[in-house]
């Protein structure tokens, strides 16, 4: 028997191919600056790494993710490191990378399911990373140290 919270992952990747997932790593924290979202499901319905995106509101990071996988699907492309999205973002790209080294406790309830689904466990996975006000990633030295903040996980900004 599933808990109710798990029912409701499992119907939604059912009915819409993933489920998006917010999470305050602090209790005691409503900074959206802290929370991060990643998708449940994408392993089982599309054959995709789950995605994360950490640093936005919860609706402004399920939007993009929404508008990421929306992207991928019609461009009929697999989400892979290195990954320029050109139309998940309003005017500007969005960058796909590498979030192996993200500590698999940011994908409990992804990993959860995949197992629960029989697909690989822990899942593959990427980083959506979204750019400073000059167009550059967290990847680049050159990126504003507060967007890079806001998109490293806690334990590596520590």
């Amino acid at each position: 028997m599933l808990s109710e919270a798990d029912q409701r992952i499992v119907d939604c990747v059912e009915e819409y191919g993933w489920f998006g997932l917010s999470v305050a790593p602090r209790t005691d924290s409503d900074d959206p600056e802290e929370w991060f979202t990643y998708t449940i499901g994408l392993p089982k319905s599309h054959g995709w790494p789950e995605l994360i995106c950490f640093g936005l509101a919860s609706d402004t990071a399920h939007r993009i993710l929404t508008d990421a996988i929306a992207e991928c699907e019609a461009r009929a492309i697999r989400p892979s490191a290195g990954l320029e999205l050109t139309d998940t973002l309003r005017g500007c790209s969005a960058l796909l990378v590498d979030a192996s080294a993200i500590p698999d406790e940011y994908f409990g309830s992804a990993t959860w399911y995949a197992r629960h689904v029989g697909t690989p466990a822990p899942p593959e996975r990427l980083q959506l990373l979204w750019p400073d006000k000059a167009g550059r990633f967290p990847d680049d030295p050159n990126c504003s140290a507060e967007v890079r903040r806001m998109q490293t996980p806690m334990e590596a900004a520590e």
